[in-house]
C-alpha cells in the first residue's frame, strides 16, 4: 500500500515549540487479578473489543516533552533514548516494501551499535498510516491508544524459543542479555497522535502491572498492560522527525527481577493537532543478544 501524498499532511505553520501536554491517557482499571487470560480460539477479535474496553479507563496525564533534554534519557536508565540517525535514502520512498527494505538492516545496525549487541533478529514491523482501522489487535494500521507493553517477561522468552527453533542455538543464546528492542520511527514529521513512553523507573510493579496472556489458533503471546498510578512520569519529543528514532526496550533479560524493563508506551492525543491527517510511521521490533562476556 503507498503512503499518503505529503501534500495530505498539516503545513509547518502548526506550532511545535516545546510544550508538555495534559491528555488522556487510556489504562487498566485496577484489579485484584494481576495475570489475565483472554482465549481467542473461542471467540473473534470484533467479539472480544467490547469485553477489553470494559476493562479500561482514562485518566488525565502531563505528558513532558523532553525536546533539548531528550540525551539525558537512556535505554539503560530510563528503558528509551532518542537518537540521531540519519537515513537519506528514505526522502525518495513512496512504497511500504522500499522502506521496509532500506530501514530494517539500517535500523538492526543502529540497535546494535546502541546497545552493544553482537546479533540483531527482526521478528516484527509494521507502518502505522491511518487514524482508525476496522482490523483489531495485532492487524491494525492505526496508532495503538491504550497503554501497554508488547510483551511480558513469559512472553518474551516463548518468543524466544518459537523464533530459535535450532536447541543449541538458543542455550548458546539464553547464556547472554537477551534484549527485545523496539525501534520507533516518524516517516514524516509527527502532527498527530505522537507517542508517549513511561519512565520505566517510575513503573510500580507490584501494584500497577497487569500480564495478559492472548491465545490464538496459532499460539499464544503474552503482554502487559498498566493501571495508572500518580507517580508515573510520562514523556515523548515534539516534532519528531525520520531522524529521530525512539529506542525501548520491551524486555531485557538483565532486568527480570525488575519486571524485564517492559516499557509502556501509547499514542496520545494533542488537542492542537487532531485536525491533521493519520500520522505516518515505522515500528521495528527484534532480538538483540549480548554474549556473556564471562
Amino acid at each position: 500500500m503507498p503512503l499518503l501524498p505529503e501534500a495530505t499532511y498539516c503545513s509547518d505553520s502548526v506550532s511545535h515549540m516545546k510544550h508538555d501536554i495534559w491528555t488522556g491517557l487510556v489504562f487498566r482499571k485496577r484489579t485484584d487479578n494481576r495475570h489475565e487470560v483472554v482465549d481467542l480460539t473461542t471467540m473473534t477479535p470484533e467479539e472480544y473489543a467490547p469485553i477489553e474496553h470494559k476493562k479500561q479507563e482514562k485518566h488525565s496525564v502531563l505528558v513532558h516533552d523532553i525536546r533539548g533534554n531528550e540525551f539525558e534519557y537512556t535505554i539503560e536508565k530510563n528503558g528509551f533514548q532518542y537518537v540521531r540517525d540519519e537515513v537519506p535514502e528514505l526522502r525518495d520512498c513512496s512504497d511500504d516494501d522500499e522502506i521496509k527494505k532500506i530501514l530494517i538492516p539500517r535500523t538492526e545496525e543502529l540497535v546494535r551499535k546502541v546497545t552493544g549487541a553482537t546479533k540483531t533478529l527482526t521478528f516484527a514491523n509494521r507502518i502505522r498510516c491511518f487514524s482508525t482501522d476496522e482490523n483489531k489487535m495485532a492487524a491494525s494500521q492505526a496508532p495503538a491508544r491504550s497503554v501497554h507493553s508488547d510483551l511480558s517477561i513469559v512472553g518474551a522468552w516463548h518468543l524466544l524459543e518459537s523464533v530459535i527453533t535450532d536447541p543449541a542455538e538458543l542455550a548458546t543464546l539464553k547464556k547472554g542479555r537477551v534484549l527485545v528492542i523496539n525501534v520507533w520511527r516518524p516517516l514524516k514529521k509527527i502532527r498527530k497522535d505522537p507517542l508517549a513512553v513511561c519512565d520505566w523507573s517510575s513503573v510500580d510493579l507490584k501494584n500497577d502491572w497487569i500480564t495478559t496472556r492472548m491465545i490464538f489458533p496459532h499460539g499464544w503471546n503474552e503482554l502487559g498492560h498498566l493501571s495508572h498510578g500518580d507517580q508515573q512520569r510520562w514523556h515523548y519529543l515534539s516534532g519528531q522527525t525520520p531522524e529521530e528514532p525512539l529506542i525501548f526496550k520491551q524486555f531485557d533479560s538483565a532486568e527480570t527481577g525488575n519486571g524485564g524493563m517492559t516499557v509502556p508506551h501509547t499514542a496520545f492525543e494533542d488537542m492542537e493537532t487532531v485536525e491533521c491527517e493519520p500520522r505516518l510511521s515505522i515500528e521495528i521490533k527484534m532480538f538483540a543478544f549480548i554474549p556473556d562476556s564471562a
